[in-house]
């Protein structure tokens, strides 16, 4: 296959999925390591994506409000190396015996995903009926269903009567998923039943922790939530921009960078 070719089928599978494995390049496109490590400098050179380790993802374009509705299952394509490392880095910050709530964002579905196997002593409070499926079989875990009416675009219940049981639960840390995080507009979101929920959590919970990969960072989309002072920190990835932590850090709020992958940064092959 000629590197046009490959270059094209490279920017297809980025633009479906929003990242994608070297490993995977590799198989689909039956050619060396080396080869797509080429392919992908050539391409990042171009500005048509960005490498990370193990792989790439898709540039997006920035400071933009977005309004463009993205399905659950489109999203968990999305991004999905930087929502691994930031999950790995949030479970850090849960202590056994907590009573943590998990929205229904698709980086809420990969904590869970890590404290399935990490904890044995967990209360998880949660409206995402694909959280409470992954959590259903572990040992150790309390789920706490928030109930209300099913929506089948978010595999989550999202009414207002999900949150009549928060008035009446205390949760130590609630894990905050957002489709954009911008000093200027703070935490904002693609509809509006999306705040309800995520509104009553927040009230319910002693901390607020922002779990977003760094695509989210510096973005704004339609509905916006609150400010980024009602957080306690962001735990984004370690590919985060330098200028999107800054503007975070200037105005006060603490940023945790993911230390999962940092070491593996100097890697020649990215």
């Amino acid at each position: 296959m000629l590197s046009e070719q490959r270059h094209k089928e490279i920017l297809q599978l980025l633009s479906e999925e929003g990242s994608i494995k070297t490993s995977t390049l590799c198989n689909i496109l039956s050619t060396s390591r080396e080869t797509v490590r080429r392919d992908l400098e050539s391409l990042e050179e171009q500005g048509k994506l960005r490498r990370i380790h193990g792989g790439a993802i898709k540039l997006e374009p920035r400071n933009e409000t977005s309004t463009f509705y993205t399905s659950f299952e489109q999203r968990k394509k999305e991004h999905s190396l930087y929502k691994e490392e930031v999950a790995l880095e949030a479970a850090n910050y849960i202590s056994e015996g907590q009573a943590i709530a998990l929205d229904s964002g698709t980086t809420s579905l990969e904590l869970a995903r890590v404290i399935k196997n990490r904890f044995h002593s967990l209360t998880v409070v949660t409206n995402s009926l694909t959280i409470a499926n992954e959590l259903s079989d572990a040992k150790g875990i309390t789920l706490v269903l928030t109930g209300g009416i099913y929506n089948s675009e978010e595999k989550a219940f999202l009414s207002d009567m999900a949150t009549l049981i928060l008035s009446r639960i205390n949760i130590d840390i609630l894990f905050l998923t957002t489709c954009g995080i911008s000093v200027e507009r703070g935490i904002t979101y693609q509809r509006m039943d999306d705040l309800m929920i995520q509104s009553k959590l927040m009230k319910a919970s002693a901390r607020t922790i922002a779990i977003a990969d760094s695509s989210k960072l510096g973005t704004n989309s339609l509905v916006r939530m609150c400010g980024v002072e009602e957080l306690s920190m962001i735990i984004t990835d370690s590919h985060a921009p330098a200028d999107s932590i800054r503007a975070l850090e200037q105005a006060g709020i603490q940023v945790v960078i993911s230390k999962q992958r940092k070491e593996e940064n100097h890697v020649t092959d990215k």
